[in-house]
């Protein structure tokens, strides 16, 4: 095989409409305040930990999926066009390989995940003191 050509014909893959990664994303951030809103609900209503539990998971669920998904989008890209190596060695890029590059470097960029896992943290920092707070330590 040629360095410039790739095992594969790659196709370089669109970025999805913006409604698609918001619509993950608010499911991914309901999911992770839901799993940190269970003790809230365990200490005034805990009818509804059961069903915060349920959202929590299948939320985080979807997200991941979807993420699993986008993250094999990447690396399926990179190794067709044989991109690690051609930057390693230095070789000439195709327009292929540049309009790849350009979708990968503008799918990171504009990824909403860093902000996912941001709230997550909040999140999980305010559910910390909250129960250590409620519990008396």
């Amino acid at each position: 095989m040629e360095s410039g050509t790739p095992k594969n014909s790659a196709h370089v893959p669109s970025r999805y409409p913006g409604w698609v990664t918001w619509t993950a994303f608010g499911i991914g951030l309901t999911g992770a305040i839901s799993l940190r809103l269970i003790l809230v609900a365990k200490a005034y209503h805990p009818d509804l930990v059961r069903l915060l539990w349920y959202i929590g998971v299948c939320g985080n669920m979807f997200f991941f999926m979807f993420r699993t998904f986008i993250t094999l989008r990447r690396r399926n890209l990179i190794t067709d066009l044989d991109l690690q190596n051609k930057l390693a060695t230095k070789n000439r890029l195709t327009s292929e390989d540049y309009k790849a590059l350009h979708y990968l470097v503008t799918s990171l960029y504009t990824s909403k995940e860093r902000w996912n896992y941001l709230v997550i943290f909040l999140f999980s920092i305010m559910a910390i003191a909250w129960d250590l707070y409620i519990e008396g330590f």
